[in-house]
């Protein structure tokens, strides 16, 4: 057990106490106040007003000069929800020191950080298919068109928010999709819930993968979520292995922002590969990529252990 990958918060508060604070906050500050912060921050990017930009956001993909302040409205609400009320509510109302263990990380775990992505995306593909084709009981039918109909729109603004016409809309997509998310939803999802949850269960390991499921589950993509809660095992992992925080965030930073760059890149038709392709990855190459995964992962863990006892 790595000791420096639980947070010691204040015990008298108690752990199902701090778990539903952290969930409820977050959700809060992220899906209502967040929002609404994040619409007046974007109102002098829209001509109309703010209830003429909240309409138009509930179709944004045939109102295009609604883009620029829907990523505003992300970014801001983002970092809003899962940065400043997590930090207002812990330090400020509760006093408790938000520290996962934040110092400096080095270049060697770095790079071991951004190949352990790099060859996970390859292993989660098969997950994502399958996820993709999972079909409900009959008589869950109309949740499934439901569910598939959510999927769908989620796409289609997905697209429309990564079509970048400019490298201006593009650094302001590595922002909103890949820095915001990395620092804010790691904070919660394993500093916070992760740190919450081990306190509860006891085991690290229940911890991870309950966090990860939560995490996976409040993203509202029923057709996403195992991929994405695969995601959070591994960031989970890196954290556990670390006990800093800033390798988790950096893992989250490198596969959003590798998905980001990969679209771009696609756009100028500077490389062939369509991130949005169905085509699958062959059995032989996510073995490969399981096995390089693995020794990966065990390098890591032993270069953090290595640094942790130099410092």
């Amino acid at each position: 057990m790595n000791n420096a990958a639980v947070t010691p918060f204040a015990p008298h508060l108690g752990p199902w106490k701090l778990l539903i604070i952290s969930l409820v906050g977050s959700l809060l500050g992220f899906q209502l106040v967040g929002v609404f912060v994040g619409a007046f921050a974007a109102l002098p990017f829209f001509d109309g007003s703010i209830m003429e930009l909240f309409e138009a956001m509930v179709d944004p993909v045939n109102k295009p000069n609604v883009k620029v302040p829907l990523m505003i409205i992300q970014g801001v609400g983002s970092a809003f929800g899962l940065i400043f009320i997590p930090w207002l509510i812990y330090s400020k109302m509760f006093k408790l020191p938000l520290n996962f263990g934040q110092s400096k990380a080095s270049v060697q775990p770095i790079i071991f950080t951004f190949l352990i992505v790099v060859f996970f995306v390859v292993v989660n593909s098969p997950i994502g298919e399958w996820n993709q084709q999972i079909k409900l009981p009959a008589f869950l039918s109309s949740v499934e068109a439901a569910l598939q109909a959510m999927e769908e729109k989620m796409k289609v603004i997905t697209e429309f928010l990564i079509e970048f016409d400019s490298f201006g809309a593009f650094l302001v997509g590595i922002i909103v999709i890949a820095v915001i998310p990395a620092i804010g939803e790691e904070l919660v999802f394993r500093g916070l819930i992760q740190n919450h949850l081990f306190r509860i269960t006891k085991n690290i390991h229940v911890a991870i993968w309950v966090a990860a499921f939560i995490f996976g589950a409040i993203h509202m993509q029923f057709y996403g979520l195992f991929p994405r809660m695969m995601l959070g095992v591994l960031f989970g992992y890196l954290y556990y292995f670390s006990g800093k925080l800033s390798y988790a965030m950096l893992a989250h930073f490198f596969n959003n922002g590798i998905a980001v760059v990969a679209v771009y890149m696609h756009q100028l038709g500077k490389i062939d590969y369509d991130i949005d392709s169905e085509e699958s990855i062959l059995w032989y190459q996510v073995l490969i990529s399981a096995i390089v995964l693995i020794l990966l992962l065990f390098a890591f863990q032993r270069n953090v252990k290595k640094e942790a006892l130099s410092e």
